[in-house]
């Protein structure tokens, strides 16, 4: 009954704890720096929240997460260490004022940077647990250093050469567009002049009947006369006119 009593008190106890740890961060800025000079230098910042921390790390996580200084907190001063040997004499600590709930800031200086110094840059800050008594880690969010020999582009100073690209390409697209366009035209101008609109299909007529022949019609009487033979010194006549008729 004892034991439970007092698992009862220790977890009252260490639930303030809990929720402050929740509460503690670590923010680290800028989040990338890219296209810097070789032979240059920057800076990284790092802040927390944490009331007391025991030590600040600047770390690469690429290169098998190593070390490059450790700073120790002890009586309210920090002590530098530079871990990494090609960074001895290459690495330098600003302390900053502290402002919106920040316990503490310090301003990481990393100068004649190579190409081989390109990689992920974290802080690391470590507490000691006041109910464990154990070290904690706290990460901040990375810093991505690229170094480039040439460095960052530069842009081009003259605008007048700017405008002159743009121009360029505006005419040669305009003068692309009018040669389609106009070949188009021309393609439907020799269409039409070679189109022929379709008939409608008109079955054939059929053939027309043939006509029967006429009878025969009898020929009138008068026709059926006998032929007048002509004289020309007399005239002659089948009628009878009289006796006039044989003068």
């Amino acid at each position: 009954m004892k034991a439970q009593w007092w698992s009862c008190v220790l977890g009252l106890l260490c639930m303030p704890a809990g929720v402050i740890l929740e509460t503690w961060t670590a923010f680290q800025t800028p989040s990338s720096i890219s296209n810097v000079r070789v032979n240059s230098s920057l800076e990284i910042r790092c802040t927390t929240t944490l009331e007391r921390p025991v030590g600040l790390s600047l770390k690469r996580h690429f290169l098998k997460d190593e070390q490059i200084l450790y700073l120790s907190f002890r009586n309210g001063k920090y002590f530098k260490d530079t871990k990494a040997e090609k960074f001895k004499n290459r690495t330098g600590i600003t302390e900053e004022q502290p402002n919106q709930g920040v316990k503490y800031s310090f301003k990481l200086q990393l100068s004649l940077l190579g190409l081989e110094d390109t990689d992920l840059y974290y802080c690391r800050w470590t507490y000691l647990d006041e109910v464990t008594y154990k070290h904690i880690d706290l990460d901040s969010n990375g810093t991505v250093i690229i170094v480039r020999e040439d460095g960052p582009v530069t842009e081009c100073s003259n605008s007048t050469v700017d405008l002159t690209l743009i121009c360029l390409s505006i005419a040669a697209c305009t003068t692309i567009l009018l040669i389609f366009v106009g070949a188009v035209m021309v393609r439907c101008t020799r269409f039409k002049k070679r189109f022929t609109p379709g008939r409608p299909y008109a079955p054939p007529l059929p053939p027309r009947p043939s006509r029967p022949p006429r009878p025969s019609q009898p020929q009138h009487p008068y026709l059926q006369q006998q032929n007048v033979h002509h004289c020309p010194y007399m005239m002659t006549s089948t009628n009878n006119y009289g006796s006039w008729g044989n003068l």
